[in-house]
């Protein structure tokens, strides 16, 4: 079993955050993983992409050519990550920011506007991640809220739980769905 999964949006859109929380998560269900961040030239505000490879197999390369799962948050991401969609790969797209449209399968959640409607444009991210796993199911949901309690550990506990009730929202299944 092998999940390559790319999550991309623009600098401090917290795509590396998720990307790190997920291949921090997957350490104890899976055996091989790679995490790959690259940052875009302006870091805040340029393209950034987090790349995660989950295995039960050792992983021939950290970089893939295609990727099982794509996290688009933006639509400057869309533009440059969409084609690197494995044939039959999900891609959950933030429509609030992407007009791009996307073969299926694919989850399409207005999670910047669902963000703001919990409070702060910053969560965004955690929701885009829990509709990733609600709709893969590869990694427990509670295993999830335990690590963003560890990646945030030292943060105000308001902060680490609007971050876990936006990944809720996400797994929620309230968004669109997969289609």
């Amino acid at each position: 079993m092998i999940e390559r999964i790319m999550i991309a949006g623009s600098g401090g859109q917290g795509t590396i955050l998720i990307a790190k929380l997920l291949a921090h998560v997957a350490l104890k269900h899976f055996e091989h993983i790679t995490f790959f961040p690259a940052y875009g030239a302006e870091v805040r505000g340029g393209t950034s992409n987090g790349q995660v490879i989950l295995s039960s197999d050792e992983i021939a390369s950290p970089v893939p050519d295609q990727f099982d799962s794509l996290l688009i948050m933006n639509q400057a991401s869309a533009d440059k990550y969409l084609a690197l969609r494995h044939h039959d790969g999900l891609v959950i797209l933030n429509s609030s920011m992407c007009t791009s449209p996307v073969a299926p399968p694919m989850v399409a959640i207005r999670a910047t506007e669902e963000a703001d409607r919990l409070g702060d444009p910053r969560v965004a991210n955690f929701i885009m991640l829990g509709a990733y796993i609600g709709a893969k199911r590869i990694l427990p949901a509670a295993a999830v809220e335990d690590g963003i309690e560890q990646i945030l550990a030292g943060k105000a506990s308001t902060l680490i739980n609007l971050n876990i009730r936006a990944f809720r929202f996400g797994m929620s299944g309230r968004p669109a769905g997969v289609v």
